[in-house]
């Protein structure tokens, strides 16, 4: 499993799609304009990536797990952080 962080990547898609509308069109002021063409470009960033990282299509193999499960997972030290296959090594 490996997990891959895009939020920089999204967040800066947003904002140039902001300044495009903002440059484009200077007397605009409706936010939903700014958020329409933003959430296009996040949304074309992300089938990307998930294309690049080879992750595209593979929704349904996910299981679902529901959320008292997880909580009994926290609860029970499951889901403890653990590095080279030690938890809290130092303790």
């Amino acid at each position: 499993m490996r997990k891959v962080n895009i939020d920089t990547d999204c967040r800066l898609a947003m904002t140039a799609a902001f300044r495009k509308v903002a440059t484009q069109s200077r007397s605009e002021f409706d936010p939903r304009k700014f958020l329409k063409l933003a959430m296009d470009e996040m949304r074309e960033l992300c089938r990307e990536r998930f294309e690049q990282f080879g992750t595209a299509g593979h929704a349904a193999q996910i299981k679902v797990v529901p959320l008292a499960e997880m909580a009994r997972r926290y609860r029970a030290g499951a889901l403890d952080p653990r590095i080279g296959g030690m938890a809290h090594a130092a303790e």
